[in-house]
């Protein structure tokens, strides 16, 4: 083989392997599931073995210090993984959704430039969703609103707030409570900066065209973390005595302290539990115990105290785990299966996969999440294609068919005069 031939060949070698890192690195892994099932853990273990990168996921981890609360992986847990958009925000900042979304489509593009793979860990489940799709949330400026009687309004009593919230968008006002200040405000905000009310724009979000083409890369792998819930709430309860064993109390009287001392500067007080990290659980449920501690020595009343905010602490775990459930069943996996049909039946380009992992047993986590996610994640990210879904155990056959998608995938679908079936 002369020189000549040897170059030509050996770059035609190098083009193919270029071609494929390429495609590969356009990849991208989403890990998904309850609290308390492992999610960080498999993050760095994925990101090991697949030179991968973490983002976290979580809207009160992006918070300083504040671990225990907000239950971050321990720094020596991360075996020297870059952890990405955590532990960087001062208490008292608000970080919006479409500020993460920002943040981390700027991260993705850097990881990707160096070759390496993003894993996006959280479960804020909203956040990664508004990150995978385009069309996932509204975005409103976050200036400073020009309009006098418009800041008025919004920045009114929560009763009045509501009332005009139900004059122009009376769909999206019987969604919310009242007292549900965050979301009412944010719907009427919507509506006073467009001129079109909320609802309207989830309608809008909802086409069938927008959601066929709104797929963000090319190749998206999620793991959803999943553990029989009743099994899942003991393991719950016992995190939080550990938290308790471990200083939540002193984390929380940081906050409260510092914010009465002008140290940490919030313009909604440390009584308001809808904004910021005043929202982690834990921090309202023992306000009242912390509080009184400072007023009473009444030893069997603080007791009292003590143990109601633990178990309201445990009530409101055990609900948000099942609210996390709901989301990734109904909003999620939905519109995983129906992108990924509409990607099929449209000709568009682009994969999305999701995988459900039983992670009930700690005893069998390494075989059935730990093992199956690296070997999924390398086939799919390298060929694009991977195991059927529902047979990777035996909950995935039950819960990776929502309600939403039998209803959807029991229509038949017509494109461009060819008739497409589900089944």
């Amino acid at each position: 083989m002369n020189f000549e031939v040897r170059r030509f060949y050996t770059k035609g070698i190098m083009n193919v392997f270029s071609a494929f890192t390429n495609t590969m690195q356009k990849g991208i892994i989403a890990i998904v599931g309850t609290t308390g099932v492992g999610k960080s853990d498999l993050g760095v273990q994925l990101a090991k073995t697949l030179q991968g990168e973490i983002i976290n996921g979580d809207s009160m981890q992006v918070y300083k210090g504040l671990d225990i609360i907000t239950n971050k992986i321990p720094l020596n847990e991360r075996e020297n993984i870059p952890h990405h958009l955590i532990d960087f925000l001062e208490p008292h900042q608000e970080y919006r959704v479409t500020d993460f979304t920002k943040d981390a489509l700027q991260i993705i593009d850097d990881i990707h430039n160096r070759h390496k793979i993003p894993i996006i860990v959280g479960g804020t489940n909203y956040y990664i969703q508004s990150l995978l799709w385009k069309n996932s949330l509204i975005n409103i400026d976050d200036r400073e609103i020009s309009n006098i009687e418009d800041k008025e309004i919004l920045n009114a009593e929560p009763k009045i707030v509501y009332e005009r919230l139900q004059e122009v968008d009376p769909v999206m006002a019987s969604k919310w409570h009242w007292n549900d200040t965050r979301r009412v405000r944010r719907s009427l905000q919507v509506y006073l900066e467009t001129g079109k009310p909320h609802s309207e724009w989830i309608k809008q979000q909802n086409l069938p065209e927008i959601k066929a083409s709104s797929l963000r890369f090319p190749r998206t792998c999620i793991f959803w973390l999943y553990s029989d819930l009743e099994v899942l709430d003991h393991r719950l309860d016992a995190r939080i005595n550990r938290m308790i064993e471990s200083g939540l109390f002193e984390e929380i009287n940081y906050l409260r302290k510092n914010v009465r001392t002008g140290e940490i500067h919030t313009p909604f007080g440390d009584k308001d539990f809808t904004h910021g990290i005043w929202q982690a659980i834990g921090y309202k449920e023992f306000e009242p115990y912390l509080t009184a501690i400072e007023e009473s020595n009444d030893a069997s009343y603080l007791n009292g105290l003590k143990q109601h905010g633990l178990e309201s602490m445990k009530a409101a775990t055990h609900r948000y785990a099942r609210t996390q459930v709901r989301w990734i069943r109904n909003k999620l996996l939905y519109k995983c299966q129906q992108d990924s049909l509409n990607n099929k039946c449209d000709g568009h380009s682009g994969d999305i996969i999701i995988y459900l992992l039983d992670a009930t047993s700690l005893e069998t986590w390494n075989q059935e999440v730990r093992d199956k996610a690296i070997a999924i994640a390398k086939e799919f990210l390298a060929n694009g294609t991977g195991p059927d879904p529902s047979s990777v155990n035996s909950r995935a056959k039950e819960l990776l068919k929502s309600k939403k998608d039998k209803e959807y995938c029991h229509k038949t679908i017509y494109i461009k005069t060819r008739i497409f079936s589900c089944y």
